[in-house]
């Protein structure tokens, strides 16, 4: 790989690029290159560049670097690789992106305002782990185990899935549901009781929660994920156990919700504090 970032050097040096812009474009191929040291060339996709360089931008101390880094993977692309990489995250990279977020009473007043059993079932697991919409539709009777308190999210191909934790404030709720609709492959159906859910009914009686408890928050099904993420991180919870719940492949992903976690300064003990200090 050095020989190809002296290639691209000297393409710099025959440019218009003053010298401090040369070092600092090298160093930004450098630290890339780390970055993915373990990765094959051909397995760095453009998704994979951009959550790499939305990472950077998250750090309000690498916000330039993320800019700067972005010009350089772009032009180190076209020039070694004769590529142009389309990259969501490159040149003027969002200094804030925003995510919506419901505290802790925003979501006591939607759950306690539907009262649709299924429905009111159906977003207090969507929030339980933070699914997705895709998850929660496809989500299997077998899929729900309230004996060991476990919730299995299978992959589209059935291939990889993931055993997460069911909280046990759900196995009444579980209990009431069932007796009520009797569920039978399907843990949420459609209507009648067969076939799938739509995401967009799923998203109308969402909005509709939102009215009811009197929510003017501009909110998706989606933002129940995101509040899951924020609240795990304030709780304590290691970044890396969250993209795994969450399903992401890319942890720069999952960082993307550290800039959203409030952390209350009263909470906060000092490792001082477990030392017993004698005299």
């Amino acid at each position: 790989m050095t020989h190809l970032i002296e290639r691209f050097t000297e393409h710099l040096k025959k440019g218009k690029y003053n010298s401090a812009t040369i070092a600092a474009y090298r160093n930004a191929i450098f630290v890339f290159y780390n970055h993915f040291r373990d990765y094959p060339q051909s397995k760095i996709t453009d998704e994979l560049i951009s959550n790499y360089l939305l990472g950077l931008s998250n750090n309000k101390n690498s916000k330039h670097d993320a800019i700067q880094s972005g010009k350089a993977i772009k032009l180190f692309y076209e020039v070694i690789f004769s590529k142009k990489l389309n990259l969501k995250s490159t040149g003027k990279i969002k200094e804030d992106q925003v995510i919506d977020v419901l505290s802790h009473d925003e979501l006591f007043q939607l759950f306690n305002a539907v009262k649709n059993i299924k429905h009111k079932l159906l977003l207090m697991f969507v929030y339980n782990n933070g699914l997705k919409v895709n998850e929660i539709i496809n989500l299997e009777v077998e899929d729900v185990d309230t004996e060991n308190n476990t919730i299995t999210i299978k992959n589209e191909n059935a291939k990889r899935t993931r055993v997460l934790r069911l909280s046990p404030n759900l196995n009444w709720h579980i209990e009431k549901y069932k007796l009520k609709h009797n569920p039978k492959k399907i843990f949420f159906p459609g209507s009648g009781g067969e076939g799938y859910y739509s995401a967009r009914n799923i998203q109308l009686f969402f909005q509709k929660a939102l009215t009811d408890a009197g929510l003017d928050k501009h909110a998706t099904l989606n933002t129940l994920r995101h509040s899951f993420a924020v609240h795990s991180l304030e709780m304590g919870m290691d970044v890396h156990i969250l993209q795994k719940i969450l399903g992401h492949s890319n942890i720069q992903t999952t960082t993307v919700y550290n800039q959203f976690v409030k952390v209350k300064m009263e909470t906060l003990r000092s490792p001082l504090e477990n030392i017993d200090i004698v005299g």
